[in-house]
């Protein structure tokens, strides 16, 4: 594929600057990523689609439908299998059309995105700085080396790299478009529960999570952390709610509450204009008493914050959060005055734990009163801080890479720890222990006695969905359409 880029390209100029541009991803939901870019292309002037591999019978066939001249793919660090044989057979069947990777996995791991021999560019930051030139240059290969932010193939076939592109600062600047997914997936666009995000970037640093790989790309390129404009923001919603209706909302921020004054404002108009139920995301140190009632009053019937696990050392030293058992219990009680549901989000099968810290981990969440718990097992991401530990440890392989994560965080562990089947047994009991403290004493011997057994996985299934359909307030057949159009990730 030596000279793949100035080939295709030139075909694909020929139209002129008028540009079809067709996304592709794997998972049935939109992505917030997908939505923002399609809506600052389109007004550009440009068409925009999306197919999503898993709702179609033949992808390849709807990809040629669209017509599309620029091929786009958005994939996630447990789909880069998915994304190299996405990627190959996209290029055997449009050997003329260039093809882009972006999204988060583009933007830590561009290398390895561009050892496809299929992928023409990679997008190393926000896709808002680097499309739009490359849509001017396409066709014409000394401008792709002005092209900032995107990784290609020379005339040598070497794989070069140009300098990041700057964090796209106004990311309001264009109201966020769904009609590309409503539009060809009616059955998205009925979903009662519908997510929105009014922010990019997590100030915090946790050892587990991409944000500090992220921050650290992102040093001297603006500021990290943005949020949209309260209005515009709003805007956004009621564009969505009135077209297509919701009953209620989840603010998918990596944090929603990093703003006091932004979040009063943005409240006050939410109260007016929305008035539907939602839930958001925080972190327990930051909710007080202002910001409970604040929330409370704009209708907010369920908090999620990161309990993560009941071994306080644990959370600080393997897991870098400096959240103490004090934070949390003091963010539940103001919670629980102002009446907001609890969802908790708890991590099993994390480095130095043991079976008595993950029946620790359920015990507090049902001291504090949590309604809805989201029981994980650990993904050691590659490159992540918690993953390199993990290595020193010798509780992973000294070669472990993104081909050997599972491509589910539900299912099983990779880890080699003492004791991990029996830890990840009270994760797949840990909903029904919380949910309901009657079976705590009973499940929590079982899992004593038979977790090493595949006794409970079923139960794994089962809390999932009544997690899901409980903590949300959907319906029970809602609740089975949205999980049944994921079961290809269990």
């Amino acid at each position: 594929m030596k000279d793949g880029a100035t080939t295709q390209t030139a075909v694909f100029r020929a139209e002129g600057d008028h540009v079809k541009i067709c996304f592709v991803q794997k998972s049935a939901f939109p992505y917030f990523g997908i939505i923002e870019l399609s809506g600052f292309l389109m007004s550009q002037g440009h068409e925009a689609s999306v197919v999503i591999n898993d709702l179609e019978d033949d992808f390849l066939e709807a990809v040629a439908a669209t017509n599309a001249d620029l091929l786009g793919i958005s994939c996630m660090s447990t789909e880069t299998g998915w994304m190299a044989e996405a990627a190959s057979q996209l290029r055997q069947r449009f050997p003329s059309k260039p093809l882009i990777v972006g999204g988060v996995h583009a933007m830590l791991y561009p290398e390895m995105v561009m050892s496809v021999e299929a992928v023409t560019y990679v997008c190393t930051g926000d896709g808002e700085e680097t499309l739009p030139p490359l849509l001017e240059a396409l066709g014409t290969p000394e401008r792709i080396k002005a092209v900032p932010g995107l990784g290609y193939r020379d005339e040598a076939g070497e794989v070069v790299f140009t300098p990041r592109a700057r964090l796209y600062p106004t990311i309001d600047a264009t109201l966020a478009d769904r009609s590309i997914y409503y539009s060809r997936y009616p059955q998205l666009g009925r979903d009662e529960l519908k997510q929105f995000s009014g922010s990019r970037g997590c100030p915090y640093a946790c050892a587990f999570c991409f944000n500090s790989q992220l921050r650290k790309i992102a040093e001297g390129l603006g500021p990290y952390v943005r949020r949209k404009d309260p209005e515009r923001f709003i805007a956004e919603i009621e564009a969505t709610t009135t077209q297509y209706g919701v009953k209620a909302i989840f603010f998918a921020d990596d944090l929603f509450l990093t703003n006091k004054k932004w979040l009063r404002s943005f409240l006050g108009m939410y109260r007016e204009r929305i008035n539907v139920p939602f839930m958001c995301s925080v972190r327990a140190d930051a909710v007080d008493e202002e910001i409970a009632a604040m929330l409370a009053e704009a209708g907010c019937s369920t908090i999620t914050f990161g309990l993560e696990t009941g071994n306080e050392k644990l959370r600080k030293t393997v897991l870098q959060k400096s959240i103490t058992d004090v934070h949390i219990r003091r963010c539940a009680a103001v919670l629980q005055k102002h009446r907001i549901k609890m969802q908790s989000s708890n991590m099993f099968c994390i480095p130095d734990e043991t079976f008595e810290d993950a029946l620790a981990t359920v015990k507090m969440n049902i001291d504090i009163g949590v309604k809805f718990a989201f029981c994980t097992v650990f993904m050691p991401f590659p490159g992540t801080p918690l993953s390199d530990y993990c290595k020193q440890k010798g509780l992973l392989k000294q070669d472990f890479g993104f081909a050997d994560l599972p491509k589910s965080f539900l299912t099983h562990s990779i880890m080699d720890i003492p004791d991990r089947k029996r830890i990840q047994s009270v994760q797949r009991c840990a909903y029904f222990m919380i949910r309901y403290p009657v079976l705590y004493r009973p499940l929590s011997l079982l899992t004593r006695l038979f977790g090493k057994s595949g006794l409970f996985y079923p139960l794994l299934f089962l809390g999932t969905f009544m997690r899901y359909k409980e903590e949300r307030g959907i319906s029970f057949l809602a609740a089975i359409r949205f999980l049944w159009r994921f079961r290809s990730s269990f």
